[in-house]
């Protein structure tokens, strides 16, 4: 079945290159993501995906084999901006294929993933799926800014719990089995506003949010290093402020801190060690975790904290051991275990409902975000390979 499974992988080659560099070509900026959503909807009934929907959120979900045994694989569609577009060497939204690797925004984030994971399906379909299983592929909306909302809103609102997850974001062909959390903190300070002539009339407010952005840097380099996930990060994202003026010292000023969490961080910890600093304390400065709100396609609310939290899968977990099998099997050595720096849905899936949850996709994690944003052709192929081999393990309890 290995060499069945690499044969037919490897005939879908030149589909799924094609099939990425389309899909890199529609540009899915979070908020944004109808049209590419609408072209994988087509590609997912052209294979002979089931009970294809797309969700009041904008997630798309498709169906393979018919079980009780419910596997889901997710990919997001989404992306970040492209920045400075002039910085690139490739047109971001050309997909360029070159010496066997393909550029542009997504590739490496994660549209290699979804296109690997939707032919997987393909290959499924040739050898069939376990009797008992049923493959959900979802391509979901929204992770770049709130990862793990998607998935909230298929648990609690389309009622669909997998039995099990596996995230197709960039992991350089190596088995996640977890993630650093992450956490949004707001920090703002107010002051009195005065001409811009007389600024001593006036309590400039960014001059008190000043000094928190330097004790937050000071604050990165002294954080714990976590024996799973090693050090913790802290940095300042954003800073703006407010007054009647650009002629007039601010009234108020607010920082968005990036906090990226281990083992041992939780909700509570994280914001107490921003209020217990001097800077925070000597300006009366307010801090709290913001609450972001997403309106579906019917017009309903929906909120989110801006807390996601960290999680990791033991080893000796069967979703981790059928992995570690199925790559063994399909690739003739030992995987790598290792825990992404980012977070993910997973944030959700695992963090939030804990329903096992492992990571395995095309593409390095450098490139993510980046102008060099970028999937190998053969990472693709042998992603297809590693999610079928894997669907038929766990379909048959091995």
């Amino acid at each position: 079945m290995k060499d069945q499974i690499e044969d037919i992988a490897t005939d879908l080659e030149q589909e799924v290159i094609d099939f990425t560099r389309e899909i890199i070509s529609i540009p899915s900026v979070t908020g944004n993501e109808g049209p590419v959503i609408k072209r994988i909807q087509k590609e997912m009934k052209k294979i002979g995906y089931k009970s294809i929907q797309i969700d009041d959120m904008g997630n798309l979900v498709g169906r393979i084999g018919s079980g009780e045994n419910l596997i889901a694989i997710d990919g997001h569609v989404d992306t970040v901006e492209i920045g400075e577009k002039t910085s690139w060497k490739h047109d971001p939204f050309d997909g360029k294929l070159e010496d066997d690797i393909i550029y542009g925004r997504g590739a490496c984030d994660q549209k290699g993933g979804v296109a690997s994971v939707l032919y997987a399906g393909k290959i499924l379909k040739e050898i069939g799926v376990p009797e008992k299983t049923t493959l959900l592929v979802v391509c979901s909306v929204q992770e770049e800014i709130y990862e793990g909302l998607n998935w909230q809103y298929i648990i609690t609102e389309n009622k669909v719990i997998p039995d099990a997850v596996i995230l197709s974001e960039p992991s350089n062909l190596n088995i996640a089995i977890g993630h650093r959390g992450r956490v949004d903190i707001k920090v703002r300070t107010t002051g009195i506003s005065s001409h811009g002539a007389a600024p001593e009339l006036g309590d400039n407010a960014i001059y008190k949010i000043a000094p928190i952005v330097l004790d937050i840097i000071r604050m990165d380099s002294e954080l714990n290093v976590d024996p799973i996930f090693g050090k913790g990060n802290v940095c300042v994202t954003d800073i703006r402020s407010t007054s009647p003026s650009i002629n007039a010292t601010a009234d108020s000023s607010t920082i968005h801190i990036d906090r990226r969490l281990t083992s041992k961080d939780s909700e509570e910890s994280v914001l107490n060690e921003i209020k217990a600093l001097e800077s925070v304390k000597r300006t009366n400065a307010e801090v709290y975790i913001p609450e972001h709100k997403y309106q579906s396609k019917s017009g309903s609310i929906y909120s989110v904290k801006g807390y996601y939290p960290s999680w990791y899968m033991e080893e000796s977990h069967p979703l981790v051991q059928t992995a570690s099998r199925a790559y063994e099997i399909q690739f003739n050595k030992d995987p790598v275990l290792n825990y992404w720096r980012f977070s993910t849905n997973g944030a959700a899936t695992k963090g939030i409902f804990n329903i096992p949850t492992i990571g395995f996709g095309p593409g390095n994690e450098k490139f993510a975000h980046t102008i060099e944003d970028q999937v190998p052709v053969e990472h693709l192929v042998k992603a297809m390979a590693f999610y079928t081999q894997f669907v038929r393990l766990w379909g048959r309890g091995n």
